[in-house]
């Protein structure tokens, strides 16, 4: 129910291997390259992920991936103890996976981020690991923390993390989003980037309040949200 490493050891937790998605993957580009079709990659996890992604688009493979937020932000060793809000499918890896998932990033091998955001009802989490279920929320949190743990300290530009989260998923599946180009629909998102704010549960606005990262301070809080040109969200209110 975790990854299998030093860490799942020492909580006496079943592990997860690396290679259960590696082979996975290497299977599917084999796949995509005898079928000729676009193979996009959920989830990667582990620096053996990034290195076949890697290989198969220098071989000219049409591959793209896509990388959580959890899994750029944490590895095993922040595990504290078991506990069902640190259960997710991948789970957290190793050290050096997460520090291979940050370059691949950097250097273009994966594409996007994306939430995989699971929102599950407290007594489907609030349990030891090994009766939880898979998953925690991100939608709400994604971009605040990756705007504070790896925009502001100057690793990737503001830029960079928008077009990861946004730009690069519309151009990928062909989708009228991700520009303020005019003609463009009107679907956008106003971020207070000096905002300071506490990840609290409580005041999430979806009813999916399972996250490991409660109580973490962080910058940059949405506070307008415009939908078909039209005021959905603002300031902590909804319109219809």
């Amino acid at each position: 129910c975790m990854h299998c490493g030093c860490r799942s050891r020492e909580l006496g937790l079943p592990g997860i291997p690396s290679v259960c998605e590696s082979v996975q993957i290497a299977r599917d580009i084999l796949l995509a390259e005898a079928a000729g079709c676009h193979y996009h990659v959920c989830h990667v996890s582990t620096k053996e992920s990034v290195r076949l992604v890697r290989e198969a688009k220098a071989n000219g493979i049409k591959v793209t991936c896509e990388v959580c937020p959890h899994h750029l932000l944490s590895d095993e060793d922040d595990i504290p103890h078991n506990h069902g809000f640190w259960k997710m499918n991948p789970p957290l890896r190793a050290a050096e996976d997460r520090r291979a998932l940050i370059a691949g990033l950097l250097e273009g091998t994966i594409d996007i981020i994306a939430t995989d955001h699971a929102p599950h009802a407290m007594t489907e989490k609030d349990l030891p690991m090994q009766e939880a279920a898979f998953g925690i929320v991100g939608s709400e949190t994604a971009f605040s923390q990756l705007y504070t743990h790896f925009v502001k300290p100057g690793i990737m530009s503001l830029e960079f993390l928008l077009d990861k989260m946004s730009t690069n998923v519309a151009k990928i599946f062909d989708l009228p989003y991700g520009s303020l180009a005019v003609g463009q629909p009107a679907d956008l998102v106003v971020i207070d980037l000096d905002k300071v704010a506490s990840i609290e549960p409580e005041s999430f606005l979806s009813k999916g309040r399972n996250t490991p990262y409660a109580g973490q301070e962080v910058y940059g809080w949405p506070i307008l949200t415009i939908s078909q040109g039209r005021i959905a969200y603002q300031d902590a209110t909804f319109f219809a």
